[in-house]
């Protein structure tokens, strides 16, 4: 008995011993960190183009905002020209929404918002933005002690082109 009893320990120990796994392998992050600690644009992405008219923004805050104690979003509208607007250039603000930090801090629909959150300007009266136009958006941040603000670039498709998803199949 204590011959087996021997055997049976010393199978034990070399299971738990001999076998040494591979240390997991973190999985990829869907959302890496932003670059050098900036906002960064996600939907639609900065300088796109052909943009559905009613688009829904969504954005990646800096690592260092954990938890971000005020947000707001920005839209400025710069009309139907072929090449995008410079940083000098001056848009016409048609939304400004506030509130986010609590109800929706990396994403906002300026259409449907949620509840909770203020937007306000000329906006609130359109069913979709215009056509083959340029606009600007652009989110500020405030942490804790530290504030961000990021400015993207996209132009709408024109009224009458359908939308089609990008990567959809036949």
């Amino acid at each position: 008995m204590l011959r087996f009893t021997a055997v049976l320990l010393t199978g034990v120990l070399a299971l738990a011993g001999g076998c040494k796994s591979e240390p997991a392998q973190p999985g990829k992050d869907a959302s890496p960190a932003p670059p050098d600690g900036r906002l960064t644009a996600i939907e639609p992405p900065s300088m796109a183009e052909q943009v559905t008219l009613t688009p829904t923004f969504k954005w990646r805050l800096p690592p260092a905002v954990s938890v971000p104690r005020l947000v707001s979003f920005t839209l400025f509208e710069f009309g139907q020209t072929a090449e995008p607007p410079k940083a000098a250039d001056e848009g016409k603000k048609i939304a400004f929404a506030s509130g986010l930090h609590d109800v929706s801090p990396t994403a906002l629909d300026p259409f449907h918002p949620p509840a909770g959150c203020v937007v306000g300007g000329d906006l609130r009266d359109m069913k979709q933005l215009k056509g083959n136009t340029w606009y600007l958006w652009r989110v500020r941040v405030l942490g804790e002690g530290e504030g961000f603000h990021s400015d993207f670039y996209f132009r709408t498709r024109a009224d009458s082109e359908p939308f089609v998803t990008p990567n959809a199949g036949p």
